[in-house]
């Protein structure tokens, strides 16, 4: 049973596993434009796939309450924490921004709200078709 509701997350695991690559790079490795605040935009998007990737697997997986608060908000922003940190002490040149995590932590409420707020969409068209 656990196994299965595992599996129903590999999307997740993807996207997980590609911002993790992508946040380990040695800085020499990746070529971002030169605009202000571009990397924060990265971020911030990043973590908005990622958890709405997470919302949608969770839904699948049949995840309520407290444990789709737990899944969708709170691993993605620790998951984002914990990337700062690691880039911070294991991975020169790279070095921890907590202004990234802030980002990745916009990115997840964003997320979030976007999907709040298509479902309240839906259910209000839904009343008017009736």
């Amino acid at each position: 049973m656990l196994w299965g509701k595992a599996l129903i997350y590999w999307k997740s695991l993807v996207v997980f596993a590609i911002i993790a690559y992508l946040s380990l790079l040695r800085e020499s490795d990746v070529a971002l434009p030169s605009i202000s605040g571009v990397d924060k935009l990265i971020h911030l998007t990043m973590y908005m796939v990622l958890t709405w990737v997470l919302i949608w697997d969770s839904i699948h997986a049949e995840i309520k309450g407290w444990r789709w608060v737990l899944v969708t908000m709170l691993l993605p922003a620790v998951f984002g924490g914990l990337i700062e940190i690691l880039q911070d002490k294991f991975f020169y040149p790279r070095t921890g921004d907590w202004q990234d995590w802030a980002a990745d932590c916009v990115g997840v409420l964003v997320a979030c709200a976007i999907w709040w707020l298509v479902g309240l969409i839906k259910r209000n068209v839904r009343g008017v078709v009736k």
